[in-house]
């Protein structure tokens, strides 16, 4: 008898960020999806489209979870309010590409989550590349 791979659930908004880099880190699209809201929407790196919906989430994740890329993940601010919470990590990921290359990603992402009434943190909103955004703001307004 086979068993189904333990989820964890996300007891803080931080806890997140964590759970995300452990699902790319095993391939586990399943984790990745479990800590998102159904109506979640999601940048994805690195060309900056936008997935709206686990369908969409996931059709647009599993090609590179499913290389099992290293990911590490450091939060370093956290901004809760009641039942919502915003948090911004940095974090790099380390992989071969299906072509065999090695490939490296790295950024700045920020997180807008929800506590749900079972205590749960899910992601409502995801920009892992709002570091990059926030860096081409500042050179267009000239606060560099």
């Amino acid at each position: 008898m086979s068993k189904a791979p333990v989820r964890p659930a996300a007891s803080t908004p931080e806890a997140l960020h964590a759970i995300i880099a452990d699902a790319f880190s095993r391939g586990d699209v399943g984790a990745f999806l479990a800590a998102h809201e159904e109506g979640a929407s999601v940048v994805i790196p690195p060309g900056g489209n936008c997935a709206h919906g686990l369908d969409e989430i996931r059709a647009a994740t599993a090609p590179i979870i499913s290389l099992r890329p290293r990911m590490t993940s450091a939060v370093y601010k956290t901004l809760r309010s009641s039942e919502l919470a915003l948090t911004q990590a940095s974090w790099d990921l380390y992989g071969t590409a299906a072509d065999g290359n090695r490939t490296r990603l790295s950024g700045t992402s920020t997180i807008v989550s929800r506590r749900g009434p079972d205590g749960i943190w899910r992601i409502v909103i995801d920009d892992p590349q709002s570091g990059a955004t926030a860096a081409a703001a500042r050179v267009i307004y000239g606060r560099i």
